[in-house]
């Protein structure tokens, strides 16, 4: 019988790339493979539910500006103790379009469902680490 050590031992060092059109209908899917990672992993209903809510804000908060052209780019990396998330947006690339009230709801909502978060403005970058 194997465990989620067992599952973790044979997925550590797997890298997921997900490309997405940046429009708020495809978000679903980023959750939806963080949250289907997340089970493999071995993470609780709990933590799960929290890494669902952080992916969709950080689509959210790279989404803007409203209607720019581009695509977010998602990249999962299961690591041996953490669950990496790294997405990049070429919606808007080369402004700085991320206002304050969205990334002050950013902050507020992803600080409490992530081990570590971090938002770069300048390159259209946000990235979560989920600890197991």
């Amino acid at each position: 019988m194997t465990g989620p050590d067992d599952v973790v031992a044979t997925t550590t060092g797997d890298h997921i790339r997900l490309v997405l059109p940046a429009e708020p209908d495809y978000g679903r899917i980023a959750r939806v493979a963080a949250s289907s990672l997340a089970l493999r992993l071995g993470f609780s209903f709990a933590d799960i539910e929290d890494l669902r809510l952080a992916v969709d804000e950080m689509v959210i908060l790279l989404l803007r500006p409203e209607g720019a052209p581009g695509a977010i780019t998602i990249d999962f990396r299961i690591e041996p103790e953490a669950l990496v998330i790294v997405a990049v947006s070429t919606a808007g690339r080369g402004q700085t379009w991320i206002d304050a009230g969205a990334r002050h709801r950013f902050d507020q909502l992803v600080a409490d469902t992530v081990d570590d978060h971090d938002v770069d403005e300048v390159a259209n970058t946000v990235r979560l680490v989920k600890r197991y």
